[in-house]
């Protein structure tokens, strides 16, 4: 039976996926006869966010009757001073996840294609779809990783934005300097590269490992826009904040579609007190290397395969289907995500956890997929 609204409803929106988030900490523990419950699911920061943020936020509750900055300028000009450009080249969003949006919907035209690979992260399809934009993603490495060659080839004169995430969620995988220098090579004149680098701290643990860096990638073609976030390894997912990092024509661009006071004034305090934490960067980057080592070397089964990964979470292939995996670490308190919503059915995304809680996350895991 058709409703009443699905005749006022375009095509596009009523073809979305809808975001199914995941239940409360404190219901699944409920519904399941559980307590102490270990949530590795969403990439957050198991440290939180630095005591001298925490500290900082409560004087800001005072002014909560005006409007914030519309404009970030402490944060913009910190960034600006921080990553060595002009204060112009910065934007904000409610995440970077909104700025991703916001370069859809200001730079991609009815008829042009949002591109990228299989197994990247969902809101790059999001964005495109809830747009009404073509979404296209090309095939990847053995390993899951872009596969520059397949992307290049997947070109066409409707590609608008080719959006890459390194570290990319939910893989782990990143794209090297050599093949992020031949993507932009290869990149239509007509045509973005965005770099999603919401993990890119985290991959500066590994400094053995050879990943690109978008902010060069910018210096050298002002096609590039790199997006960068507050809720990972500064623990502010809570707040919602990221930025965008580009020429400042694209900038001007975004700020032209994107909503005024997207960033409340609690994020643009929190984010401005975070930015100089470089300690609490430091000591998450190393507990997440430390804690991805780990769960490489001691997570086993039959069909079990930990991805090596240069971020916050591993990706685990379970040798069968996810579902009941996820459903028997439910009932032993550890709470990950299954990715068949990503295209990959059998397997389940892990992220950090306190170091506290992860031998009992390694034991789960262990009874489970052996």
């Amino acid at each position: 039976m058709v409703s009443w609204i699905d005749e006022l409803t375009p095509a596009h929106v009523k073809g979305l996926d809808v975001y199914q988030p995941g239940k409360p900490i404190e219901e699944l523990e409920r519904e399941l006869g559980i307590s102490g419950a270990i949530k590795v699911a969403s990439n957050e920061n198991p440290l939180g966010p630095s005591p001298r943020v925490v500290a900082g936020l409560p004087a800001e509750l005072a002014k909560l009757h005006l409007y914030p900055d519309a404009g970030g300028f402490a944060l913009r000009r910190a960034l600006a001073t921080r990553y060595g450009v002009d204060l112009a080249q910065i934007s904000l969003g409610n995440g970077s996840n909104d700025l991703l949006y916001q370069l859809v919907l200001a730079l991609c035209g009815p008829d042009e294609e949002v591109l990228t690979h299989r197994y990247a992260f969902l809101s790059y399809r999001l964005a495109a779809q809830v747009a009404g934009r073509t979404f296209v993603a090309a095939p990847t490495t053995p390993e899951l990783g872009c596969d520059v060659d397949a992307l290049i080839a997947a070109f066409t004169p409707r590609t608008k934005l080719v959006v890459v995430g390194t570290p990319n969620n939910p893989t782990g995988t990143v794209l090297t300097t050599a093949d992020a220098q031949k993507l932009l090579a290869a990149l239509p004149a007509h045509a973005l590269l965005v770099v999603d680098e919401a993990y890119a701290e985290f991959a500066d643990a590994w400094p053995e490992v050879d990943h690109a860096d978008g902010l060069a990638l910018l210096a050298a073609d002002r096609r590039v826009v790199v997006l960068r976030t507050f809720s990972k390894i500064y623990g502010l997912a809570g707040l919602r904040v990221g930025f965008a990092l580009g020429d400042a024509a694209v900038m001007d661009v975004l700020g032209r579609v994107g909503r005024t006071f997207n960033v409340s004034s609690l994020a643009l305090a929190g984010a401005l007190l975070a930015l100089d934490e470089r300690a609490h960067v430091t000591a998450s980057a190393t507990q997440a290397r430390a804690q991805i080592t780990q769960l490489r070397a001691a997570v086993h089964g039959p069909g079990v395969k930990v991805y090596p990964s240069l971020a916050n979470f591993v990706l685990i292939e379970c040798g069968r289907e996810s579902t009941p995996v996820y459903t028997a670490l439910l009932k032993r308190g550890v709470i990950v995500r299954p990715m068949a919503a990503w295209g990959l059915p059998t397997c389940i995304r892990v992220s950090v956890a306190r170091d506290e809680e992860l031998p009992r996350v390694i034991a789960a895991l262990d009874d489970v997929l052996a």
